[in-house]
């Protein structure tokens, strides 16, 4: 994973750099118009390619030090009320983090887990078909919050370029995140707060 940010943050670097090509390519070209100066500043601050060119640099450049990947397991079923969970483990090592979810949002994401074709699009389904239809991509979802109880994920989006965060519940994120092949993030204090070890914890709380 340190490699990963590692390789995001070079490529924010390359485009800064593009970013600073432009402008002096600008700069160069307003040298013999009137008002160059003024006018090759303005098309740089509003301008939609520059714009596009600064999304992606302050994209690439956010750090993830406070997310941890996880890997979706499998579905357990809780011991305490016979309710299922997806199961999360840590990718670099031992945690498991599981969140209850409902029937549906099992049956979304075992077809998944397990290969299996529907005849009729699920609602994730539809969410990746309507991406794809208007151009835009899931970069990764984050579970990053837990409140009374209840975990909170948010879906971000590139569209068009721009990064966008989509509130979700963690269930339809994580069986979006599967359909596209997206990275699933823990926020680390959800995962201090709520992962358990496995072994014990997992046969004691779960039937895996």
């Amino acid at each position: 994973m340190k490699g990963d940010k590692m390789g995001k943050l070079g490529r924010a670097k390359w485009c800064l750099l593009g970013c600073l090509i432009v402008i002096l390519s600008l700069l160069a070209g307003s040298a013999f118009a009137p008002y160059g100066f003024t006018n090759a500043v303005n098309w740089v601050a509003n301008n939609d390619f520059a714009d596009k060119l600064r999304g992606t640099a302050e994209r690439e450049a956010v750090q993830k030090d406070t997310l941890i990947e996880m890997v979706v397991e499998h579905i357990g079923i809780s011991n305490i009320d016979q309710q299922p969970a997806v199961i999360l483990r840590e990718a670099d090592g031992g945690l498991y983090l599981p969140i209850l979810i409902g029937p549906l949002e099992t049956n979304a994401i075992l077809v998944v887990l397990e290969g299996v074709e529907v005849p009729r699009p699920l609602t994730p389904d539809l969410f990746r078909s309507t991406l794809d239809r208007i151009g835009a991509s899931v970069d990764y979802i984050v579970i990053n919050d837990l409140k009374n109880y209840t975990f909170y994920a948010t879906i971000s989006v590139n569209a068009n370029w721009r990064q966008m965060e989509i509130d979700a519940r963690p269930s339809d994120a994580i069986a979006i995140a599967l359909r596209v092949s997206a990275p699933v993030y823990v926020e680390k204090a959800v995962l201090d707060k709520a992962g358990i070890q496995p072994g014990y914890e997992t046969d004691k709380y779960f039937i895996l």
